[in-house]
C-alpha cells in the first residue's frame, strides 16, 4: 500500500467521512502502522499541514488561460491535433518539462511539457505513457517526430530536479533516442544559490550589483553572510546542500502559492476529460497541479539561470517569462549538471 492508503482510512469524522489532512493530528499516528510507516506518516501529515498553512497565507499563482492551451497525448489524440502540436514546436527552442509516478506503484505515468513560444499561447503537452498507442499506429510516429524536434541538440529544456532521472524510465517506449543531446537545465540546482546572492545584491550594492565585475565578486565570495542582508525576502530555510522545494521558491521569491496536495495521486487513471476515470473534482485539481509546476519552473527558470535581482523579478512583465527571450541563446548560463562540482555554482561565473 502507498502512505497515502494507510493514513486515509483511519481517519473519519462523524459527519463527512475523511478527517482532512492538515487537520490531523501529527503526533497521534495509527497504532497499528510500524516505526518506519509512523515516521512516513508524521512527515506527510507535516507537508500537508504546511501546504494548508501556505495555501492561507499566500495569493495563488495563476496563469489567464489565454496563454495556454491544454494538449492530451494519448491513444486517443488525433493526428490534426498532433500535426498542430508539431507545426507549433518547430518554431520553440525552450521548453520545461515535469514528470509524474502512479501512487499505486510509482510507475512513470504523466509527461508534462510546457513550449516557451516566440508569443504566446504556449502549449501544455500531457503525455500520458500509460494510455499511448501501439507502436505501428500513426499517432506513435507523429509522437516520435515530436520528440524528434523538442530533443533537437540546439534546445534547451528546463526542469525542477535531474531531468534525465526522470525520464529514464520512460525509454523503453523508444519514444527519443538516448541519451538526449538538448541543453538541460535543473533550476532546482541553481537555485539556492541564486537566491543566496539575490538576497546579499537586495540590500548591499544595489544597482552597482548589475556591474559584471561586481558580479563575480559575490558569486566568488563563499563567506558572505546572506541571512541578514535583505529585509524584504526571507532568508533561506534550508540547511546547507539541501535542495529547495518548488513550493517553496516560489513562495519566497514572490511571495505565491502552489498547492502541492496532489502530489501523490493516481495518474494512471488519465487527465483527458473524455477517458479519464477520475471524478471531475479530482481530475480539475490534479490537472492543475501537473500543469503549474511546469508554469512554476518557468517563471523561475530565467530569473535563476540569467542572474536577476529580486527587483527584477517583481518589474517583469509575467508574459515576458512565458516567452522566448529575444537572445535565448544566451540568456542562461551553463548548466551545474555539466559540471565537475555540482554544489559550487560560484566557479561558472568566473569564466
Amino acid at each position: 500500500d502507498s502512505l497515502w492508503d494507510l493514513i486515509g482510512p483511519y481517519y473519519r469524522n462523524d459527519s463527512s467521512g475523511f478527517v482532512p489532512y492538515h487537520l490531523r493530528d501529527i503526533n497521534n499516528p495509527p497504532a497499528h502502522l510500524d516505526d518506519k510507516q509512523k515516521s512516513n506518516w508524521i512527515r506527510t501529515a507535516q507537508k500537508m499541514q504546511k501546504n494548508y498553512q501556505n495555501q492561507q497565507q499566500y495569493p495563488a499563482f495563476y496563469l489567464p488561460t489565454s496563454f495556454y492551451e491544454i494538449i492530451y497525448v494519448n491513444k486517443f489524440t488525433t493526428t490534426e491535433t498532433m500535426q498542430k502540436l508539431i507545426d507549433h514546436v518547430r518554431y520553440c527552442l525552450e521548453f520545461t518539462f515535469d514528470t509524474e509516478g502512479e501512487r499505486s506503484n510509482n510507475q512513470l505515468a504523466l509527461i508534462q511539457i510546457q513550449t516557451i513560444p516566440q508569443q504566446l499561447p504556449c502549449f501544455v503537452v500531457l503525455l500520458e505513457l500509460l494510455h499511448l498507442s501501439s507502436y505501428d499506429t500513426l499517432i506513435f510516429v507523429k509522437i516520435k517526430q515530436l520528440f524528434q524536434l523538442i530533443f533537437q541538440s540546439k534546445d534547451k529544456l528546463y526542469s525542477w530536479g535531474s531531468l534525465r532521472r526522470e525520464l529514464y524510465p520512460a525509454v523503453n517506449y523508444e519514444l527519443w533516442e538516448w541519451p538526449i543531446t538538448s541543453q538541460i537545465f535543473d533550476v532546482q540546482l541553481d537555485f539556492s544559490e541564486w537566491y543566496k546572492w539575490a538576497l546579499f545584491h537586495c540590500k548591499v550594492y544595489g544597482s552597482l550589483l548589475l556591474q559584471h565585475n561586481v558580479i563575480n565578486y559575490v558569486r566568488s565570495n563563499t563567506n558572505i553572510n546572506s541571512s541578514s542582508t535583505c529585509t524584504c525576502h526571507e532568508a533561506n530555510p534550508y540547511r546547507s546542500g539541501e535542495k529547495w522545494g518548488l513550493q517553496d521558491a516560489l513562495i519566497y521569491t514572490c511571495q505565491l502559492f502552489i498547492d502541492k496536495s496532489m502530489t501523490i495521486s493516481y495518474w494512471a487513471k488519465g487527465l483527458d476529460p473524455h477517458h479519464s476515470t477520475l471524478s471531475i473534482t479530482t481530475r480539475e485539481k490534479m490537472l492543475r497541479y501537473a500543469i503549474y509546476d511546469c508554469f512554476t519552473t518557468t517563471y523561475l527558470a530565467r530569473p535563476v539561470l540569467s542572474t536577476w535581482t529580486f527587483q527584477k523579478v517583481k518589474n517583469t512583465n509575467v508574459i515576458d517569462l512565458f516567452q522566448a527571450s529575444s537572445s535565448s541563446s544566451s540568456s542562461a548560463s551553463p548548466s551545474l549538471s555539466s559540471l565537475p562540482h555540482e554544489n559550487n555554482i560560484y566557479h561558472q561565473y568566473q569564466h
